[in-house]
């Protein structure tokens, strides 16, 4: 029974910061992650209570009794009680800001003092020093502490992790509530505020447990009542539910590790993704039913996050065609480049098979890597086709590797043919593709330049600078250029592959709108052939469309699979 297993107690705010306790959010825990829609609310909250006078539910806290008698570790309640502290700092700032002013002085530092000793800490009688009253997590805590706490302005907000830029971004929002809220305010107002409705109007349900396994089983109970948990919060309490107390300290490290290199807001995916790359299809939502009830010891448990964070590696290096997980790889310069170009097409669905792959058959990596980009070009970028029947192909495909049924590229190719659009449908496909280069500007570079080496045999780089898209029937044309598209719409024409072309970014600002005659000379000099084979007496609709077929034929080998 619940009741066995912990001890509630209804709780105002005031008693659970004057306790003397610190209270610390566990390493293992995740970054701060409130972001404005959930300070709005509590914002709202507030302000309902001041008018009404009262009291507000927060819901329940749960704790585990620390390693002594003063700490108490957040298993649930940290971006609460977090966020009711940067709350009640920005009135904090308020208050130093009347001090500025020379508004009620000595009042307001007296103010100033209570408020620091109830929300923030004080120091310690023996030792005399800082104690806080919160103490978050390793990514966390240091710029809370530093800059939170202490009313301070990072010299460089962009350069902050997202979490502290939330941690920020949220005592900016309460700071600018609160000013607008008080601006004829001498103090009293604002400290009515975090005295009597901060502190002694918002009512929780404290849970005190002995160890995590109770904790972890009261925390899955409460999501069972209603309480919204993200499938990696039940994950991580789940698996830690089932190891020895004496495992957890290295197990909190591993999932630090794990969580630290996908991402917390990637975490499911991520999740997804593994799961999809031996067995069938599992949705987001059934991410932790289907784990539990895999999962069913501590050894699994154990094994499960030894071989998470394994792939963990591979998935953060999928992300990155720069990371330093490639070295190790004597074909890292192929590998890097297939990476490069699934990041810009940014398809993910093949993240499942390569998954599978490097698990089971890491000698097919990168040939599964070509497959998967110029699967994706054919099919995303020039088919436009239905995204969600790749997902089941690729699926289909990793649970046949994983059972071993899968062992040459050849047999690879075979598994994912349907999903390779044949060179008739691509030629048909890529002679009518428009691509607007707002939009798309670096697939539009990717394919020009990628035709160009083709027929030039040079190596362009995508990310040379000084090339750039040359539209020749211009973006904004002018009538001289309209009175040549007498057949429809001009504007479908000026996104057209066929109308698109390679110049020095030099030359592209210096032939602007010109005609096609005054173009057409400065295309003769280019040094790009894609550019100066251009040979019409005149541009217009056929023209484009002609030329569109030329490069569509040149296409289909360079974007072509031959196994």
């Amino acid at each position: 029974m619940i009741e066995n297993i912990m001890n509630t107690k209804t709780m105002r705010l005031n008693e659970i910061f004057s306790n003397g306790k610190i209270y610390k959010v566990p390493p293992f825990q995740r970054d701060y992650s409130w972001e404005e829609e959930h300070w709005e609310d509590l914002w709202e909250d507030v302000l309902n209570v001041l008018e009404s006078g009262e009291p507000h539910y927060m819901g329940a806290l749960i704790f585990k009794f620390g390693n002594n008698e003063e700490e108490m570790f957040i298993v649930d309640g940290q971006q609460r009680l977090v966020t009711l502290t940067i709350f009640a700092v920005a009135g904090i700032k308020f208050l130093e800001d009347l001090i500025q002013n020379n508004i009620e002085i000595q009042k307001n530092n007296e103010r100033v003092k209570i408020f620091l000793s109830k929300f923030v800490g004080e120091k310690d009688a023996t030792s005399l020093f800082f104690r806080n009253k919160l103490k978050l997590n390793r990514n966390d805590d240091h710029f809370f502490k530093e800059y939170i706490l202490e009313r301070r302005k990072p010299s460089n907000v962009s350069k902050l992790k997202h979490s502290q830029k939330l941690l920020y971004k949220c005592f900016c929002y309460f700071y600018e509530k609160i000013k607008d809220q008080f601006k004829n305010d001498h103090g009293k107002n604002i400290s009515n505020l975090l005295e009597n409705i901060i502190l002694k109007k918002l009512i929780f349900i404290q849970i005190t447990v002995e160890d995590y396994l109770r904790a972890y089983t009261v925390f899955e109970t409460l999501n069972a009542r209603g309480i919204e948990l993200t499938p990696t919060d039940l994950l991580k309490n789940y698996l830690f539910s089932l190891i020895v107390n004496e495992d957890i300290p290295v197990i909190e490290e591993k999932w630090y590790r794990i969580v630290n290199l996908v991402g917390f807001e990637k975490f499911p995916m991520f999740l997804r993704y593994y799961l999809n790359s031996y067995k069938n299809i599992v949705r987001k939502e059934r991410l932790y039913k289907e784990l539990k009830n895999e999962i069913k010891t501590s050894h699994s448990a154990i094994n499960l996050l030894e071989e998470l964070e394994k792939i963990g590696y591979f998935f953060a290096a999928l992300q990155n065609p720069y990371d330093e997980f490639w070295n190790v790889y004597p074909n890292k310069n192929k590998i890097v480049n297939k990476i490069e170009e699934l990041s810009l097409f940014k398809v993910s669905q093949p993240i499942i098979l390569l998954m599978s792959i490097y698990r089971f058959k890491d000698y097919l990596l990168e040939q599964s890597l070509r497959m998967a980009s110029v699967i994706s070009f054919r099919y995303n970028i020039i088919g436009k086709a239905n995204p969600n029947e790749l997902e089941k192909i690729y699926n289909k495909s990793a649970i046949k590797l994983s059972k071993g049924e899968i062992s040459t590229a050849r047999e690879l190719f075979e598994s994912l043919k349907s999903i390779y659009i044949n060179d008739e449908q691509f030629v048909s496909d890529f002679s009518q593709v428009s691509l607007n280069t707002r939009r798309n500007k670096k697939i539009v570079k990717y394919i020009l330049i990628s035709i160009e080496n083709k027929i030039s045999g040079n190596t362009y780089d995508i990310n040379d600078s000084s090339i750039s898209i040359e539209h020749i029937l211009p973006e904004n044309p002018n009538e001289e250029w309209k009175s040549s598209f007498k057949n429809g719409d001009i504007g479908d024409y000026i996104y057209r592959l066929g109308n698109l072309t390679l110049l020095n970014s030099s030359d592209n600002r210096r032939i602007g709108n010109k005609s096609f005659e005054k173009k057409l000379e400065v295309y003769k000099e280019s040094r790009f052939v894609i550019t100066n084979t251009i040979n019409c007496s005149e541009w217009n609709n056929e023209s484009i469309l002609n030329r569109q077929k030329q490069l569509a034929e040149i296409a289909r080998d360079i974007w072509r699979l031959d196994f």
